[in-house]
């Protein structure tokens, strides 16, 4: 199984949960927080064989495939491509004090472990303003293999499938095709989870809109209204033919009514998925070796390394050892 990380989505998650155990009162120790909570998360997923701790809603330790590469994909630059889309693209977050005065300190988190994996037998995804989330989906629909993707981001959802699965180190949990609907399908008021088909999740967030990007829905639709339309039809179904939509859900929306007659939402939901789809976005990379960067395997580099750091919370025996089988297994050379 080839495992796939997003990079900057682990840095990140890395950083806020050790700045303050680690007292990180500094630019230096908050990107030191950064690097050592990144490195955490790569050795952890890595030495579990992609799977939560104490193997937490995943099948049969033996019935979990081997690993047999491991890709971390990171973020550079901006998202030119799709600010090229609609220039309000992710601009919230460079307003957000939380994100400006902390990214120095995830970039300089991913420059160090980018020369550590010179040392390592993994690949580094990146390209200049390229975005980790369209390298990942690449890389993903290329493999032969099963793969799984290791990231909170739920815009991957649209990639799960019989061979691609989702483990999202926050909740500790694993998403593929048997228990995606657990996953992705909204509650309502009592609980209920409002089911609709797995191929349909692109136009779920196309609908509903995504506000970690700054991409706002069709109006008159949150998660539960877009996913309840969507168990019953195809998106376009409401597009064509705007007064389904009132009978589906059993009550007028005018909101979303006027949307639908204006053409308003034709025009938001082709803008989303042109921002959000997946699979399109893998196709523009035929080609990953631009992108594509191979260490080599050198057991005491990364055991100097630890030590260097004063890397704590990582079983060091274990790690080196899921590195020795990664190497066996990619044919990467190994030495001293």
């Amino acid at each position: 199984m080839l495992l796939l990380l997003d990079g900057n989505n682990l840095a990140w998650a890395g950083f806020f949960a050790l700045r303050r155990p680690m007292g990180a009162d500094t630019a230096e120790r908050e990107a030191r927080a950064a690097l050592l909570g990144l490195m955490q998360a790569v050795f952890g997923v890595l030495v579990r064989g992609g799977g939560p701790p104490g193997g937490l809603g995943q099948r049969r330790e033996g019935d979990r495939p081997p690993v047999s590469g491991l890709a971390v994909a990171f973020d550079e630059g901006r998202p030119v491509r799709r600010r090229g889309i609609y220039p309000a693209y992710q601009t919230g977050r460079q307003r957000d004090p939380a994100f400006t005065e902390n990214e120095p300190h995830i970039l300089a988190a991913i420059r160090g472990f980018c020369e550590l994996a010179a040392c390592l037998p993994v690949e580094v995804l990146r390209g200049e303003d390229t975005e980790a989330d369209d390298l990942v989906a690449a890389r993903a629909l290329q493999e032969p293999g099963p793969v799984r993707i290791v990231s909170t981001d739920r815009d991957f959802l649209q990639l799960v499938d019989e061979r691609v699965s989702i483990y999202s180190p926050v909740k500790k949990s694993v998403i593929d095709a048997a228990t995606f609907a657990e996953h992705a399908a909204p509650r309502d008021a009592g609980g209920r989870r409002a089911v609709f088909p797995r191929e349909r999740y692109l136009d779920f967030r196309a609908a509903s809109g995504d506000s970690s990007d700054d991409l706002p829905g069709i109006p008159g639709i949150g998660a539960l209204t877009a996913a309840r339309l969507l168990a019953e039809a195809p998106l376009d179904a409401y597009l064509e033919e705007p007064g389904r939509a009132a009978a589906v859900l059993g009550r007028r929306n005018r909101k979303l009514e006027a949307a639908l007659g204006s053409g308003e939402a034709r025009t938001i939901v082709e803008r989303n998925r042109a921002l959000m789809d997946l699979r399109a976005a893998a196709a523009l990379f035929p080609d990953l070796r631009p992108y594509r960067r191979v260490g080599e395997w050198v057991p005491g580099e990364l055991e100097r390394w630890m030590e260097e750091q004063r890397v704590f919370g990582v079983d060091r025996a274990a790690t080196l050892a899921a590195f020795d089988r990664l190497a066996e297994a990619t044919g990467m050379a190994a030495g001293r």
